[in-house]
């Protein structure tokens, strides 16, 4: 027996040194800790004051602020003489792919601020997270973004986000708050927060935040998870072609739950923030399809391909609600048969965020929209 116990001690000193090993050296490979963690409200967010390094696709490092979100820190309260643009949005407005100063929301802020006369000043804080469809867009406005007091708070939607918005299409059912349509009322379903998955994460969240090992061994699985769901989504009868819902041409867009379901979404946003005082206003971002020259003229021979279906769509809702609709795709289509720099990183020999160029048309168009355009800035 006291051999048993002997050879279970070695063997537990032994795996404790071999973890101990492996996780100086995932720190000497900058393998970074989680600068995430389980949010009741919008599913998970980021870290408030956590330092990251990405590498994923792009590269930055820096700090998240003190709020919890990748930006710099601004004051709950609007500073005298300030007008504030606020941003909701994804991964594009989260945009780790670049430094900070590339995002179009820093690009933005500098540029109204080198038009400013004093005493006018202009500040454009971001809440922005990976993953973020308009429900918790609109949820992270309600509890974070309102406290800033904007003037206008600006949504930068993108294509992925009509699926984000649907539970039924959606891929991560347990981990995000979703609107459900209940006769003609939303109601929001948290039912997240009671799920195995969110009650694990909470469990281990701790431990993610001071080992790199755990981080990186539950982001595997996480990933894992997410392609064995992507696996299972239930489809439409013409994801099974060579276009996806968003751009045949042989479904009706007032036919679609999701497009249905994301104008009620928005319209509720829109009314809401009207309601305070301020201004509403939606950027729409395109996919690489519908904008890169090479990418977009393949996509034009196939058949039922509608390039301007989901843009065409928002805008309708917005000018039905009265909020403004800007889509960026024209610019970006300009922009790459103009043959520049690169707009999108690629990722896995395909087309994924911005790049710092593309964040920089994206600024133009925005910059345009409110200096010039019909949301001109005092």
């Amino acid at each position: 027996m006291r051999r048993v116990l002997q050879n279970l001690l070695v063997f537990l000193v032994s795996s404790l040194l071999c973890l101990a090993a492996l996780e100086a050296i995932l720190r000497l490979r900058h393998v970074a800790l989680s600068f995430s963690m389980p949010d009741r409200t919008i599913g998970f967010r980021l870290r408030p004051h956590a330092r990251y390094r990405w590498t994923d696709e792009g590269f930055s490092e820096g700090r998240i602020n003190a709020a919890g979100w990748r930006d710099r820190d601004y004051a709950d309260a609007k500073p005298r003489g300030a007008t504030r643009v606020l941003f909701c949005g994804d991964s594009y407005t989260e945009a780790f792919q670049v430094p900070l100063d590339s995002t179009f929301h820093k690009r933005l802020e500098r540029a109204l601020e080198a038009r400013a006369v004093a005493p006018r000043h202009y500040e454009v804080p971001a809440l922005g997270r990976s993953g973020m469809g308009t429900t918790e867009e609109y949820l992270a406005y309600r509890k974070w973004g309102a406290r800033y007091e904007p003037d206008v708070v600006a949504v930068l939607f993108v294509m992925n986000d009509f699926t984000d918005n649907s539970r039924a299409l959606d891929t991560h059912q347990d981990i995000r708050p979703y609107f459900l349509e209940r006769d003609t009322a939303l109601v929001l379903d948290t039912s997240f927060v009671s799920s195995p998955a969110f009650r694990a994460r909470s469990r281990i969240d701790w431990l993610k935040a001071r080992s790199s090992l755990v981080a990186l061994a539950t982001k595997t699985w996480n990933d894992t998870q997410a392609r064995r769901a992507l696996a299972r989504r239930p489809v439409l009868a013409s994801d099974r072609s060579a276009v996806s819902f968003e751009f045949d041409s042989r479904l009706a867009s007032d036919s679609i739950p999701a497009f249905r379901l994301t104008a009620k979404i928005l319209a509720r946003f829109a009314r809401e923030v009207h309601a305070e005082g301020r201004r509403f206003v939606v950027f729409v971002a395109g996919e690489a399809r519908q904008e890169d020259r090479e990418r977009y003229a393949a996509a034009l021979r196939i058949p039922h391909f509608d390039p301007e279906k989901p843009q065409r769509f928002l805008m309708e809702v917005g000018t039905r609600e009265g909020f403004d609709v800007v889509p960026l795709t024209p610019a970006f289509r300009a922009a790459s048969a103009a043959g520049g720099g690169p707009l999108w990183c690629s990722l896995h020999g395909s087309f994924g965020h911005w790049h710092s160029a593309g964040h920089a048309v994206a600024e133009r168009v925005m910059e345009a929209y409110f200096t010039s355009g019909p949301g001109a800035l005092p």
